[in-house]
């Protein structure tokens, strides 16, 4: 024990050396003091007093060797271009530069980075974290290049904050990212001009943007104006190059007539999580690459316009040949029909809605579609055609109402005999689908596997907190109970959490497993042991392990108690009646009882018992020509599982015992069958012989 005690303390002397090795001060003066780290290639300063001064000269810089990219500045109040001089002198560049201010950032002078124009091929980084009052003052950031400038969190003290756009004039940057600052507005001292690529202002409670967009290059990429308090789109026509527009969580009720015109580049529009009630028909006109519409969490009711011409139109349309990706989830739709129009379709999410009846063809066109998730709808009804035409490879039923996987129709066959006919919505998806999930369905009253079979690519099945039935292990084909399938799927994962298996349901998935026998189980991790668990304990996924199964005891306890599981199984499942058959003998009758004791499977969470039928043999030999009838049948004494384990030995012995002496006793009772016979035939031959000579001595006389 003292070793490693001994040893931990070399290794925690060993850091400290190593660290302050690597860390050492490297700059001070009366208002600031620095420290270099080597091996992160960081500086760190801290303004020891508030100074309006904010001069530091760098030119006593001891960097020691090393060069540093990184430097961090807390509690700075005032920049200035003196808070750099001498800067270029002593600080050789790697490449870039990211300098870091947190906290009190109150104001920032003209030209304060523009000794930085030095580094003409270094690309620099601002960050300013929770700045104060952030006053920046006309050309601030002067004529520079930077990588990026974020502002993240400002502290105004007489909100609302206004951000002057004249310090950002005739500067090349690529990403300008202000976020999380309370409500501000735009200024700008004189025209200005930003040359920007990819602008984000996100949660910043903005209610116009305008003076910003007149502000903005025409060349830019992407747009991102999320969570903020915009009541109306505004017009983006003018920036042909765009590519990205995020509006989400903004205040917008809907989407007028040709707002995105001219954008003939932009392929992603995010509206989600806003108000939207309509949309008109040709909002997005023109937009020959538009491939991602997000309109989750709106007010949608309908895809569909009804024109003053008395026409059924939608926005849809326009879209037709390019759209690849429709999120529609939370909204208030009861139908998407001109989605079935969509030829280029791929992806499809419209969880949340409104939608009772999935028809026939319902995506008719849809041939390149390959992921829905129709989940937490009112689906009651599948048309079996519904799917198709598609290549789905993953469907998400999940916490709808329909009640069976398959529909039954009456027809007319050849002979014009009235036939029911069964047939799956999964049918058409044979050969493509990969994930299905059908969690939650509570109405689910019949899961049929064998349709499940039939999916030859099938390898996720989520079957979660669905209802478990008497049918819930069903395995019927369309035309009978009898299912005998020579294939074997590959792995199925299949999800089964909030359901409780007993040791019926081992018996009653046999036939299950055995066509899906390289499926794996996910059960939950507090689900009690029992002999589903204990003899399926290979398929179970090792994530959520039952915890039970850690526990020895339990498993010694179940090892016993499912030694004979299989016995159970066929009083569980069969009842069967053996012919009878015609022989000669000495009856002899041998009864076999079980008792019906009430003994219980004791698991570390709950404890479960099973009740079932028991069979009771009962043999009869009778003489002459009495019939021997052996029927196996079925008494309704309860019996469970464990009281079948623990009666095992005996009627083992009871057989081992009872099978020879039967034996003995037939052949015995055949001999004696015999020579009662021989002896009886002897008796009558000399009867017959003392008659004959009786009957000739009196002939003589």
């Amino acid at each position: 024990m003292r070793r490693f005690k001994f040893f931990f303390c070399f290794i925690r002397i060993s850091l400290i050396i190593t660290l302050t090795k690597s860390e050492f001060p490297c700059f001070t003066n009366s208002i600031i003091s620095c420290r270099c780290n080597s091996d992160e290639s960081l500086v760190t300063c801290v303004e020891n007093r508030p100074s309006n001064e904010a001069f530091i000269d760098w030119s006593t810089f001891s960097s020691a060797g090393h060069r540093f990219h990184l430097f961090k500045f807390i509690n700075f109040t005032h920049l200035t271009s003196n808070t750099f001089a001498n800067f270029t002198s002593t600080v050789l560049s790697l490449g870039q530069f990211e300098f870091t201010f947190i906290n009190c950032i109150d104001r920032v002078e003209e030209n304060t980075f523009q000794i930085l124009n030095f580094y003409s091929d270094t690309r620099i980084t601002l960050i300013f974290e929770s700045p104060r009052n952030f006053q920046l003052a006309n050309y601030a950031f002067s004529r520079l290049e930077y990588r990026e400038i974020m502002i993240s969190g400002i502290q105004n003290d007489n909100p609302p904050y206004q951000l002057n756009l004249k310090a950002f004039d005739n500067t090349q940057i690529y990403q300008l990212s202000i976020s999380n600052s309370p409500e501000f507005h735009f200024i700008s001292n004189g025209s200005s001009s930003m040359n920007i690529t990819h602008l984000k202002l996100k949660n910043c409670s903005l209610t116009n943007i305008d003076l910003l967009l007149d502000s903005l290059s025409t060349f830019i990429l992407d747009i991102d104006l999320s969570s903020n308090k915009l009541n109306h789109i505004p017009s983006f026509m003018q920036f042909l190059t765009l590519k990205d527009i995020d509006l989400s969580a903004n205040l917008f009720e809907n989407v007028k007539s040709n707002i995105f015109t001219n954008l003939t580049q932009l392929n992603r529009i995010n509206l989600s999580h806003n108000q939207i009630k309509h949309i008109a028909p040709d909002a997005f006109l023109g937009l020959t690459k538009l491939s991602t519409l997000v309109l989750h969490d709106n007010r949608l009711t309908s895809l569909e316009t009804i024109t003053v011409h008395n026409e059924v139109t939608s926005f849809l349309y326009p879209l037709v040949p390019t759209l690849t990706t429709l999120h529609l989830s939370n909204n208030l739709l009861h139908d998407f029909k001109p989605i079935r129009n969509l030829s280029s379709l791929n992806s499809l999410q419209m969880c949340c809605n409104k939608i009772k009846i999935l028809n026939e063809n319902s995506f008719e066109n849809a041939h390149k579609l390959e992921t829905v998730d129709l989940s937490c709808n009112h689906i009651e009804l599948i048309h079996p055609m519904a799917f198709n035409g598609t290549i789905l490879l993953d469907l998400d039923l999940s916490s709808n109402s329909f009640s069976s996987l398959e529909t039954t129709k009456h027809v007319i066959n050849d002979h014009f005999h009235l036939k029911n006919q069964t047939s799956s919505f999964l049918d058409t998806l044979q050969s493509t689908l990969i994930v299905l999930s059908l969690e939650n369905c509570t109405n689910l009253l019949e899961l049929n596997w064998f349709v499940l079979t039939k999916l030859r690519r099938l390898s996720i099945l989520k079957l979660s907190g669905i209802s478990k039935t008497d049918k819930f292990w069903s395995l019927q084909s369309g035309d009978g109970p009898v299912v005998s399938l020579d294939h074997r799927l590959l792995d199925v994962r299949i999800s089964l959490y909030n359901i409780r298996f007993d040791n019926n349901d081992y018996c009653l998935s046999k036939s299950v497993f055995r066509i899906f026998n390289r499926s794996t189980l996910n059960v939950d991790e507090n689900h009690p042991c029992n002999c589903f668990i204990f003899m399926l304990k290979k398929k179970i996924g090792a994530v959520h392990h039952p915890i039970c199964l850690s526990n020895q005891s339990i498993v010694q306890e179940l090892t016993e108690d499912c030694m004979n599981i299989d016995l159970f199984c066929l009083s569980v499942v069969n009842s069967t009646t053996i012919p009878s058959t015609q022989s000669s003998s000495s009856t002899v009758r041998t009864s076999t009882k079980t008792s019906s004791t009430a003994s219980k499977l004791t698991t570390m969470s709950s404890s479960q018992s099973s009740s079932t039928k028991i069979s009771t043999v009962t043999v009869t030999a009778g003489s002459t020509k009495t019939s021997s009838i052996s029927r196996l049948t079925t008494t309704n004494a309860p019996t469970t599982l464990r009281t079948i384990i623990k009666d095992d030995g005996k009627w083992k012995t009871v057989l081992a015992i009872t099978i020879p002496l039967t034996a003995v006793a037939i052949i015995a009772a055949g001999t004696s069958i015999f020579i009662v016979k021989r002896w009886k035939k002897k008796n009558s031959k000399e009867s017959f012989e003392m008659l004959t000579g009786f009957e000739n001595l009196l002939a003589r006389k």
